[in-house]
């Protein structure tokens, strides 16, 4: 398996394995170092699934915070009665519920790392909250009246437009500048050229290990690197370690990994040349049946669905509504109950 060793701030120290040697990794690895050194406020770019949280991870290693701790939180998962307690935390007896003092996310990552994933999806309160503790560097929890002094690095990422975002008024601009004073863009997997057969390795030699099986994983044939390279990847890397991972655990890859052991064997590289022009209809196609065959698998549970698809509950949600699949919802058991296994 390949590592990317970086010389930089953090003093020659092994970089955190991120797989790639395309142009267009390559200046992600560049800029990851200086902008871990740099303690500035960091805003990760790209699709979903391009790897944010991971580059997120690295560049808190990579970093004088290194000891401290990183704390991840998706700023989609909170609604806004709990948004409070979440980021700051609460005592005891603060309200109806509350049996014991709990520690929120910023005195949890005190020192150290916060991750603000999808920080596009942040509600109207949680940005003013955010940009409070930002702009003052300090907060309370609920039901106490004394102030704590916060020191947290924060980095944030999301994959939507937060520009668009700006011009809709949903997202607010002092918290954007606040946010994005260092900005780094994660190329999509179909920009990466051979990068794609170098994750594929790698992937499939980790599903292997996890089998416990001593050795390389199986080596892709060359249909099989010929449908990674065509392949547009919708999921990007998340997609590619997945279908490794249901390669070896499910479809019984073993030497050698092929096309009819990919979890859509159908969809070939050949036809997705030839379509090339349509492309985009072809994604949401494709999209459009995995929500579908997530759900049928799952029999409706939408958290579990969710969970296969490497989504949030709210992401999933979403997907449903743009193809208009909410009739889902309401077909067959319980989409929220618990239903036996996929």
């Amino acid at each position: 398996m390949e590592r990317m060793e970086v010389e930089g701030a953090a003093g020659g120290r092994g970089f955190p394995e991120l797989i790639g040697r395309s142009a267009a990794w390559r200046e992600v690895l560049a800029l990851l170092p200086r902008a871990a050194e740099s303690g500035l406020p960091v805003l990760v770019l790209g699709e979903t699934g391009t790897g944010k949280e991971l580059v997120a991870h690295a560049m808190h290693s990579l970093s004088p915070r290194r000891r401290g701790t990183f704390v991840a939180h998706n700023c989609g998962a909170t609604p806004d009665t709990l948004i409070e307690s979440e980021l700051f935390g609460h005592a005891r007896g603060a309200f109806t519920g509350a049996v014991a003092d709990r520690v929120g996310l910023f005195d949890a990552a005190q020192d150290g790392t916060l991750f603000l994933d999808e920080i596009g999806d942040a509600s109207a309160l949680l940005q003013m909250k955010l940009l409070r503790v930002l702009q003052e560097g300090e907060a309370r929890r609920v039901g106490e009246t004394r102030m704590r002094r916060l020191d947290v690095r924060i980095v944030s990422a999301t994959h939507r437009r937060l520009e668009d975002a700006l011009e809709r008024g949903t997202f607010r601009s002092d918290l954007y500048f606040r946010l994005n004073t260092v900005r780094l863009h994660l190329p999509a997997l179909r920009e990466r050229g051979d990068d794609v057969v170098r994750l594929g390795r790698a992937f499939l030699a980790r599903a292997t290990a996890a089998r416990g099986v001593p050795g390389p994983g199986p080596e892709p044939d060359a249909d099989l690197v010929e449908y990674w390279k065509s392949y547009p990847w919708p999921g990007n890397v998340r997609e590619l370690h997945n279908g490794c991972a249901y390669a070896v655990h499910v479809a019984g890859a073993r030497g050698r990994a092929g096309v009819e052991h990919w979890p859509e064997p159908g969809f070939s590289a050949a036809a997705i040349a030839d379509a090339a022009s349509g492309l985009h209809a072809e994604t949401r196609a494709l999209e459009e049946r995995r929500l579908r065959e997530a759900l049928s698998r799952t029999r409706g549970n939408k958290t579990r669905a969710a969970r296969a698809l490497g989504l949030s509950r709210q992401g999933l949600l979403k997907k449903l509504r743009r193809y208009g699949l909410e009739d889902l919802e309401d077909t067959g058991a319980s989409l929220d109950g618990a239903g036996p296994p996929a």
